[in-house]
């Protein structure tokens, strides 16, 4: 789920409505529900179908560990890892499936029985990977061959597996169906992106079930969507954001990370405010070892709380005219007031019906790259980004960039 901050080269966003308690409303049009309801039929509890396009070859015995996300939108194209790009001659038309790095690398690590450490599981695949990972599609699409989908028979064809994005010029609108998947102890995702003419065949093609609910049916609540920060600490400026300079080192106040800014650990609160009312939603969360932050292990259920209004020690002008320069009017600057900025990892759009779905254990995917900068923020405004830096045994952030 990428957010207004991480949108993909190419993306285009999902229409929205005018905002609700829980934040905009996407539009959903017919076939847009109507695929999701067939997705939902052939894979009752949306897990990673391994048995369809020889995926079992590929993959293994491996554990999906989310339920499958729809986006209607070319989502990811460049996250980097092992693009498989497939023509299919028979329908005009390509499509393409996207394995993140540390789960290509475990997955040769299984095959070849390899103990690759977890600091390389990150590392650019090596020619050989590619070899062996090349060899694992064309046999799943050579045990695939005499199967049939909804389109018919899957006869396609690799044009090439590698690093290079999907491209997905002249296609048309891309819909993305994401899976958290599991590979030992290696979390990521595997996309599969498809041009939503696909997905119009195939309700065109596929007879319709005795009642097919439209629209006006689906339970639209579901659909309502909220956008949640991952609040990793705050950072406290008494002295107001004229201070920051870049290049400075700010220790993290509040909830405090430690570990690694490869693999940070400790409490980060996935959280969100209800418009309109002093309250918040939160859950209580973990990054994932070796994920740079990107993914965040749930530890706790939803939680509601109430958000305090702090007042602001504000040296306004003095009044008494006995008062020197340095009272009088234009003393105070905005930038001295005090403030206290929040340190966000990332940021995830979330859906009630995903809201729903979720408990601890369940793994959420943020709308960063891991080698991205993390935001400071001031009431949801962002006013400087920087990195992750190790301040003995506790992480802290160096300003990178400053927007005032």
């Amino acid at each position: 789920m990428a957010s207004a901050s991480d949108h993909d080269e190419g993306e285009v966003d999902q229409p929205m409505s005018e905002a609700g308690p829980l934040g905009p409303l996407p539009q959903l049009s017919r076939r847009q529900v109507q695929w999701e309801q067939r997705l939902a039929r052939i894979m009752p509890e949306g897990r990673l179908p391994t048995t369809s396009l020889g995926l079992k070859e590929i993959f293994g015995p491996v554990s999906s560990s989310s339920r499958a996300e729809v986006l209607w939108r070319p989502s990811g194209l460049g996250r980097p890892g092992l693009v498989a790009q497939f023509s299919w001659p028979r329908l005009s038309t390509r499509l393409a499936i996207g394995i993140e790095t540390q789960v290509a690398h475990a997955l040769v690590n299984r095959l070849l029985g390899d103990d690759r450490p977890p600091t390389e599981g990150r590392l650019q695949l090596t020619p050989v990977e590619w070899g062996v990972l090349t060899f694992l599609i064309a046999r799943g699409l050579a045990t695939s061959a005499d199967q049939s989908g909804p389109l018919g028979p899957w006869d396609l064809l690799i044009d090439r597996t590698g690093p290079d994005p999907f491209d997905v010029r002249q296609l048309g609108s891309i819909v993305t169906v994401r899976w958290g998947i599991r590979v030992g102890d290696v979390d990521g995702s595997v996309r599969l992106w498809l041009p939503e003419s696909l997905v119009t065949l195939w309700l065109d093609t596929e007879p319709s079930p005795d009642h097919d609910p439209g629209p006006a049916e689906f339970p639209r609540f579901r659909e309502l969507s909220s956008h949640w920060r991952a609040e990793a600490g705050t950072i406290d400026l008494p002295r107001g954001v004229g201070t920051l300079r870049v290049g400075g080192v700010l220790p993290l106040g509040g909830s405090r990370l430690q570990g690694t800014p490869q693999s940070p650990s400790g409490p980060v609160e996935l959280t969100t405010r209800v418009t309109g009312t002093p309250h918040r939603l939160w859950f209580s969360t973990e990054p994932v070892a070796g994920s740079g932050g990107l993914l965040l292990s749930l530890k706790s259920g939803v939680q509601r709380d109430s958000v305090l209004r702090e007042g602001l020690a504000m040296n306004l002008p003095s009044t008494d005219p006995n008062a020197g320069p340095s009272q009088g009017a234009g003393a105070l600057s905005p930038t001295d007031i005090p403030v206290t900025l929040t340190v966000e990892l990332g940021r995830v759009n979330l859906t009630l019906s995903r809201l729903a779905d979720l408990k601890p254990g369940e793994v959420v995917e943020l709308g960063r790259h891991s080698r991205e900068p993390v935001e400071l923020t001031s009431g949801g405004r962002l006013v400087a980004r920087g990195e992750l830096v190790l301040i003995d045994t506790e992480l802290g952030v160096r300003v990178t960039s400053i927007f005032l």
